[in-house]
């Protein structure tokens, strides 16, 4: 698993990351999934794909599992120990992860959790320095970072008001979900409730213009390239897209086409239109109820329309084309081997051979209107 998970296997074949494909051809739970793959990670030597070897962040411990001198549980205490002591050097971690072995050769896990608390205290009995004193800080803040790929990471605090706000929008969104099979941690939980409170801000009639429209991202690409769905870089600069990636943001998107002479010179800007109108999306609502893939259950408010037979491929805008897919899905559709086909216009899915060799089309079971009592 770690050898595959640095050579991006998962992506390969069009997952976001390995637990996900795991889930899928191993049948494992989110959880699990993650879980073995941490293992995996800190435990083996893996080859980056321009052949380096990465040392395991713990040989004493993979070789002490190796030999049955712990087990799996024990080697979670000692992975998470070290994990809350980030500042120390090479030589104390080495230490201490030698220390955490000589006491799990005696203690059970609870134990030997208790006597991580006091690792620190032996290998590092100064401690760390104390911080200096902080200046007063502003009442709100936002540091945020926009990584190459694009994504984001961010870091502040909010006043007292706008904390309470913050907490009452989340928490309707941050329940696990109520069948009980909701393999989610909290800060996951909570990140895909932040996500949904800004699909449904951007959908708000009364979001800010930015310079009398509203917020859109341009993509320029050939006609040719997009109906292809080329693996091509479409963005310049450091942010890279692909045009599959630009294929699937116009299934659900405010498409503006833009007629360019040979210089790159804009000769004709059309006005922009939804690419799924309003009535339609509600009778998407109406008939999907929710994401329309397999075993998933996001709600509809936060679902992407997704043509079947695509936008640039000529598909039209059509209810019988269309269906209800969360964000994580409608781009698993897109960059994977899954298929959808439609039933008596109903979306089914027809999973890759990997996943199930026969190809049976599945649908989701769990939005359908529950059956009359005879």
């Amino acid at each position: 698993m770690a050898e595959m998970d640095s050579r991006g296997t998962a992506t390969k074949l069009g997952y976001s990351n390995t637990p996900a494909l795991l889930m899928h051809t191993v049948r494992f739970s989110r959880t699990e999934a993650r879980h073995r793959l941490a293992h995996a990670t800190d435990l083996h030597a893996v080859t980056t794909p321009t052949g380096s070897v990465v040392e395991p962040v713990l040989p004493q411990t993979a070789e002490a599992l190796a030999q049955g001198d712990v087990g799996p549980e024990q080697v979670d205490v000692i992975r998470k120990t070290l994990a809350g002591l980030p500042d120390l050097d090479a030589e104390q971690r080495a230490t201490a992860e030698r220390v955490m072995l000589t006491r799990a050769a005696e203690d059970d896990p609870r134990a030997l959790t208790r006597f991580g608390e006091r690792v620190r205290d032996i290998v590092d009995p100064d401690g760390p320095p104390p911080p200096d004193d902080e200046p007063s800080r502003p009442a709100r803040m936002l540091r945020r970072q926009v990584r190459r790929d694009g994504t984001m990471e961010f870091k502040g605090h909010l006043d007292l008001e706008s904390a309470q706000l913050f907490e009452n929008l989340l928490k309707p969104f941050e329940k696990p979900y109520p069948e009980g099979n909701d393999t989610r941690g909290y800060a996951e939980r909570a990140g895909d409730a932040f996500a949904d409170v800004l699909r449904m801000a951007a959908n708000c009639p009364d979001l800010p213009a930015q310079n009398g429209a509203r917020t859109e991202v341009a993509v320029t690409i050939g006609w040719e390239g997009l109906q292809r769905s080329l693996e091509e870089v479409v963005l310049s600069g450091d942010r890279r897209m692909t045009a599959r990636e630009a294929r699937r943001m116009a299934c659900d998107a405010h498409i503006l086409p833009a007629v360019l002479g040979g210089d790159s010179q804009p000769l004709d800007v059309a006005v922009p239109a939804y690419a799924t109108p309003a009535h339609i999306r509600r009778g998407l609502y109406l008939r999907d109820r929710g994401c329309a893939f397999p075993a998933c259950e996001r709600p509809g408010s936060v679902c992407d329309s997704h043509h079947v037979v695509h936008w640039a491929d000529g598909g039209p805008t059509k209810l019988d084309n269309l269906a209800l897919l969360c964000p994580g899905h409608h781009r698993l559709v897109h960059h994977s081997d899954w298929s959808i086909e439609m039933v008596d216009g109903r979306p089914w899915f027809v999973p890759p051979v990997y996943v199930d060799a026969s190809r049976t089309p599945r649908r989701n079971e769990l939005h359908a209107p529950l059956p009359h009592a005879a």
